[in-house]
């Protein structure tokens, strides 16, 4: 279990220490002088990024083979240049991680790359009154809503969680639906659906949880919101912006928003009244269901084959070839 975090490193200078870390990066570097080769490390953890160095005498030929997972590394913090660094004696990889403990979230460029998605999501609403939803709603709500991890376990637990799920969720409705309108053949249904609204609904239905967790690393529920459901959350913080809105917008349409919200966590999907909601619900779960394996995946990324799962009771097949986690980053899906 994880005990020393980078943000606690400076406690530990001249010690010994035995540590977890993800080795977020390794390459082979020579001395200017000397050229005497080393490998040089990156390591990190929720808390930050410590740099290091594992010198010839110690260097093993399977250690560059360990990028981009997580390992116990056992040496000497000392200063270089008034900056903690690492003297690595030893690596060993680390079975059954906790991910949790290591991954940050999603990078500035990542951020930016999905805020721009976001924008075009809402640059295909027309109509004036949700258009103008929610670009109140996000500029009032957007240094939360960036920063907040989707949840504190599995898919999701990391910064910038919410906003990758939002944008994601959001593009398989949106495909859903899509394909829905040309390929079904139902000749005596004329009723079209409602694109703008599918899309306000699945840009709006998480707002709630940027007010339910902290970031990492000291993500935890927010007291005085974790008696209310996050659904429930997403429409009080919607009513707020709503009420000093001048632009109109219908009751009938707050209203089936507020539905597509509302229906958007149930398994049982008896009780959804609309299209929009049905396919919300269904993107979501899609998208859950997915993240949530990719994250046992990349927790168990050293294996083949089928792999029991204890806590989940069944097999996960893994196949012959290399693991990335997702959203473009290499271990980006934080499990436990």
């Amino acid at each position: 279990m994880k005990k020393i975090y980078v943000s606690q490193i400076t406690e530990h200078f001249a010690k010994e220490i035995a540590e977890e870390f993800l080795l977020k990066d390794i390459r082979l570097e020579y001395t200017k002088d000397s050229v005497i080769p080393y490998l040089q490390l990156k390591l990190e953890d929720k808390s930050g990024t410590l740099f290091g160095r594992i010198w010839e005498h110690n260097i093993e030929d399977e250690y560059l083979s360990y990028k981009g997972k997580v390992v116990k590394a056992y040496g000497e913090v000392t200063l270089n240049s008034s900056s903690p660094e690492f003297i690595c004696f030893r690596m060993e990889l680390v079975a059954d991680a906790e991910m949790s403990c290591f991954i940050k979230g999603i990078t500035e460029e990542e951020t930016e790359k999905y805020l721009i998605t976001l924008k075009k999501q809402m640059s295909l609403v027309k109509n004036e009154g949700l258009h103008k939803l929610l670009t109140e709603v996000f500029n009032g709500e957007m240094n939360r809503f960036k920063e907040a991890p989707a949840s504190l376990n599995l898919s999701g637990s990391y910064n910038g969680g919410l906003l990758v799920q939002t944008v994601s969720v959001t593009s398989m409705a949106l495909q859903l639906m899509r394909s829905h309108k040309l390929y079904s053949y139902q000749p005596d249904l004329k009723i079209e659906l409602d694109e703008e609204l599918l899309i306000c609904g699945a840009l709006l239905f998480g707002i709630g949880v940027s007010h339910l967790f902290t970031p990492y690393p000291q993500a935890e529920r927010v007291g005085e919101y974790s008696l209310i459901p996050k659904e429930v959350l997403s429409i009080q913080i919607i009513e707020k912006y709503v009420s000093k809105m001048q632009t109109f917008v219908s009751i009938e349409k707050k209203n089936l928003i507020y539905h597509m919200i509302q229906t958007v966590y149930e398994r049982d999907t008896a009780g959804i009244m609309t299209r929009e909601a049905l396919l919300l619900n269904m993107a979501y779960h899609a998208y859950k269901r997915l993240s949530d394996q990719e994250c046992l995946l990349t927790k168990i990324q050293d294996k083949t084959g089928p792999v029991y799962i204890q806590n989940k009771n069944h097999y996960l097949y893994v196949t012959k070839q290399e693991i990335k986690g997702g959203a473009g980053n290499e271990l980006e899906s934080n499990c436990k």
